[in-house]
């Protein structure tokens, strides 16, 4: 009887945690489908909130704003041409870019523009040469590919093709570094310059350290797009990539329809 009795104790004790750990999982659930709703509804208010304060009179079919990547590829682009310290950009950011690097020059801070506008054809031969280096270099091609991958674009899919983009560095690092481009230049107080007063003449840093979600490209200290002052000065203190700032464009555009 006593050993009935006990062994009655011990499974009520037993159901009791079973229904209790029920309990204490759905409250989990719960807690966890608040917390998941929750964060998604501030994640949607901050976009909202951002697509509010966008600049007006700003439209994602801008042709400062095109978006070129690996995603987006685009066949060979027509517009005029012209020469920056004999470096070939699109002809309508000839003067921000003077104005960009004049300021830089001003500061103490003499600026090089290393490369510019990049035809299609030209950008296939710097990805090939890429891939080549790397298999110089005792790498496999399939590493080759990897590596050229980060830091290349592959063609078609070229900033570089828009003739909005230029890579530009500090000159004093850039001829003491054995004339590289270098994320690490970002350590020198002329290349932080020209991060952080980009926005100030309509650049952007086109890849930074965080948005290589969305532009498929690591971080670069020297690759510089021009996006027009409103959208740089958007971009710059939202933290935004273009490909982020144009969907908040293309939100705008289609509630508004």
């Amino acid at each position: 009887m006593l050993k009935r009795n006990l062994l009655r104790g011990l499974a009520l004790v037993s159901l009791a945690g079973v229904l209790a750990g029920c309990g204490a999982s759905q409250s989990t659930s719960k807690a966890t489908s608040s917390s998941t709703s929750a964060k998604s509804t501030k994640t949607q208010t901050k976009r909202q909130r951002l697509i509010s304060a966008l600049p007006k009179g700003v439209k994602s079919t801008d042709s400062d704003l095109v978006v070129v990547n690996k995603w987006h590829k685009r066949a060979e682009m027509t517009f005029n041409k012209s020469s920056v310290d004999g470096i070939e950009v699109r002809s309508s950011i000839v003067k921000p870019l003077e104005a960009f690097l004049a300021g830089a020059k001003k500061a103490g801070y003499p600026a090089t523009i290393v490369s510019g506008y990049r035809s299609v054809a030209y950008q296939k031969e710097v990805w090939d040469q890429s891939i080549q280096t790397y298999e110089n270099q005792g790498k496999s091609a399939k590493e080759a590919l990897k590596l050229t991958k980060e830091y290349v674009a592959v063609p078609s899919g070229s900033e570089h093709e828009t003739g909005l983009a230029a890579d530009i560095m500090n000159t004093h690092w850039y001829s003491t570094h054995g004339n590289q481009l270098l994320s690490s230049s970002d350590k020198n107080k002329g290349q932080q310059w020209l991060i952080n007063h980009a926005a100030d003449y309509g650049f952007v840093l086109r890849f930074t350290k965080d948005g290589k979600q969305s532009t498929g490209i690591d971080y670069e200290s020297w690759h510089f797009r021009y996006v027009g002052k409103a959208s740089a000065e958007f971009m710059t203190k939202h933290n935004l990539t273009l490909e982020q700032y144009v969907s908040l464009l293309q939100a705008r555009e289609k509630a508004a329809k």
